[in-house]
């Protein structure tokens, strides 16, 4: 796991405690509406810097791997 993914894994756990923390203190949605978007639009963030780095072509060894050559039984 990169930097970047983990700190926006973080940041949305984070946004998301804070929201539940706010929620139970005014127990009014409204008002704190703008912090479970912000929670999910750093899980978005997160989904697709992590898409990303698991799409990219892994990097090819610098020295060849030769391959055993078995013979079949017969």
């Amino acid at each position: 796991m990169k930097v970047s993914e983990t700190v926006l894994g973080a940041l949305s756990i984070g946004c998301l405690i804070l929201w539940v923390l706010e929620f139970r203190r005014t127990g009014t949605f409204g008002e704190h509406y703008w912090l479970i978007m912000l929670c999910l639009a750093f899980l978005l963030a997160f989904m697709y810097v992590r898409g990303v780095h698991l799409n990219r072509p892994a990097q090819k060894p610098s020295v060849p791997v030769k391959q055993s050559k078995r013979k079949k039984k017969k």
